[in-house]
């Protein structure tokens, strides 16, 4: 048989199951599909994706950043070297404007010679058991393997919805657009916050029933002036065409006011629900009403993404979408200069406050861009953290700094574990089963916490400290006096040592900043904890520091960070760091 015949066998069978099949070049960003998109999603080959962005066209904008952090966490190697797949349920639109909720499964294929990656995938229509995750009803968030996979409520009730909205939007268009006036409605969208908490707290059947009961809540509130669907799991659609526009906000507001002081008489008594709110305005002249839906939801998850319980207008979100596209190509060009080798440590000296020889260096991440320039952490890492991947990160750096360590036996080297990771039980056990034969390196490490994560959850914190300190490693607390952590929960951690925050050694010259500094090196000195002055950018904040008996100085004063390994000599071979590979350490930690 012809490999022809075998490529329309394929192709058919694909479709007779409802899926297409993809590869995507990962370094060309190319897709090659097999299999029925217009049965699927309605599109001709001309439409097909040609590439990752014009994915992300189609799919559902609460959903671009859920896929984007699934496929980083399986494009980047982990310190277990566990497989590279992920599993994820979304929603994409189709060329009529609905949406539908799909499955991807993919594999991604590695060149070990090359470091060129591809993604093997399959995607198709999500059934009921993958929409209802583990619960068995719809609903329920589930995670599969070491991708994710989230799922939304029923879909026939929010496939109606969709259209119906749709129908509505484009039937009051037709009108309005033959008769007198400058008609213009606006179309909101409402979701409920925090409904997964419902859910674990009393069971699938309560969750529905506050679903039905906000619904029609928003129906009172609405009247007849207006039309009320839902069009997503927790999310209503509400179109209003005769309202004045300009009440658009005044209207949302005082809906979230109503909701918020009027609890909702359940069967398990009075509960009080949170919403979020987005809105957009709805000219007679919209050519595609599902745009103006996916304007909506584009403002909806900007209000859930701002604290929740607020309304956010379009034209307001559309300014965060600006910021968040700009974040979006940050947190892209660092994730490619990742997968390019092109990430470096850079390293800043720890000093002694009377001595000024080097304790050790903290690692604090750059990353290389194509014309040579190096990014300092701040160019990305408030991107990298908005979008979740901080753990990503830190398994770099953690992979990076115990290159270092392993090759350099004289140099003691900090690294910087965020909230997400220390939260993260793959993150220590990498930790663990990198170190728990080589105390000879774990003795050099020192892991800093920021004073948040202590905050956050002081149990797991501890755990996490008695696990660190077991290995052998130190542990430092960072930037501390920027939260609320008491002294008397310093000895109780029994780290090794305190970094006092920079905004305290910046400002010493106010008695009251001066004074916290002097109180914490008293305390410490009692409980056997050494103390870092961070940020001192002058030798005068150096000196007052030493005078108040700080034991090390970190900041300008002594050094800039930098990718070159300072400890070494200016000429030697080895001072400038050129490649900076992880495939021995992955080898030698794994």
């Amino acid at each position: 048989m012809t490999a022809q015949f075998w490529i329309n066998h394929l192709a058919q069978t694909l479709s007779d199951n409802g899926m297409v099949a993809y590869v995507w070049d990962v370094q060309t960003d190319v897709f090659e599909w097999q299999g029925d998109m217009h049965a699927l999603l309605g599109l001709e080959p001309a439409d097909y994706p040609k590439n990752g962005s014009d994915l992300k066209h189609l799919m559902n904008p609460q959903d671009v950043l859920t896929r984007m952090t699934a496929l980083h966490a399986s494009l980047t190697p982990s310190l277990t070297a566990e497989p590279a797949n992920f599993s994820i349920t979304y929603r994409l639109r189709r060329k009529n404007g609905l949406q539908v909720d799909v499955v991807e499964t993919a594999t991604i294929e590695t060149d070990r010679a090359t470091g060129a990656q591809k993604l093997r995938g399959v995607i198709r229509v999500a059934s009921a058991e993958q929409l209802a995750g583990s619960s068995g009803k719809p609903g329920f968030v589930e995670k599969l393997g070491n991708g994710f996979a989230f799922a939304s409520y029923d879909t026939s009730m929010t496939h109606y919805g969709r259209l119906m909205i749709h129908q509505k939007i484009k039937a009051w268009g037709d009108q309005a657009r033959t008769g007198d006036g400058d008609n213009i409605g606006y179309l909101l969208v409402a979701g409920i916050d925090r409904l997964s908490m419902f859910n674990e707290a009393f069971g699938a059947q309560f969750t529905d029933e506050i679903i039905e009961k906000t619904g029609k809540r928003l129906r009172q509130m609405i009247g007849a002036d207006g039309t009320v669907t839902r069009i997503g799991g927790d999310v209503f659609a509400m179109f209003l065409s005769s309202a004045p526009h300009a009440e658009m906000a005044a209207l949302a507001r005082h809906m979230l006011h109503a909701v918020q002081n009027e609890p909702l008489s359940t069967s398990q008594g009075p509960i009080g629900v949170g919403l979020s709110i987005g809105g957009v305005l709805v000219r007679p002249d919209c050519k595609d009403p599902a745009d103006m839906i996916a304007k909506a939801e584009m403002a909806l998850q900007t209000a859930k993404s701002r604290g929740r319980g607020r309304f956010i207008s379009y034209n307001e979100a559309a300014g965060d979408g600006q910021s968040a596209r700009m974040q979006m190509r940050s947190a892209d060009d660092f994730m490619a200069a990742l997968k390019d080798n092109r990430v470096r440590l850079a390293f800043q000296p720890v000093v002694d406050a009377q001595t000024h020889a080097v304790e050790f260096h903290e690692c604090l991440l750059r990353y290389v861009d194509g014309a040579g320039k190096i990014h300092a952490a701040g160019s990305f890492i408030p991107a990298i953290e908005k979008l979740g991947l901080s753990r990503l990160v830190d398994r770099h750096a953690l992979r990076l700094s115990l290159q270092e360590l392993e090759m350099f036996p004289d140099v003691s080297l900090s690294v910087n574990v965020s909230n997400l990771s220390l939260n993260d039980p793959d993150w220590l056990r990498g930790i663990v089963v990198a170190l728990r034969d080589r105390t000879d390196v774990a003795k050099r490490m020192i892991v800093e916490i920021t004073e948040s994560a202590v905050i956050h959850d002081m149990d797991k914190t501890l755990r996490v400290i008695r696990t660190l300190r077991d290995l052998g490693c130190g542990v430092a607390i960072d930037d501390f006096g920027s939260g609320y952590t008491g002294f008397s929960q310093l000895k109780e951690m029994a780290v090794d040592i305190v970094k006092i925050d920079k905004t305290f050694v910046r400002n010493m010259a106010e008695k009251e900043n001066h004074l916290f500094v002097k109180t914490l090196q008293m305390l410490a000195d009692g409980l056997g904890i050494r103390t870092v002055g961070e940020g001192a950018e002058t030798m005068t904040e150096a000196k007052l520091l030493a005078s108040d008996g700080i034991n090390l100085i970190q900041g300008y004063a002594f050094g800039y960070p930098g990718i070159d390994r300072c400890w070494l000599p200016k000429d030697h071979k080895m001072r400038k760091v050129i490649v900076s590979s992880v495939e021995g350490v992955s080898k030698a930690i794994a």
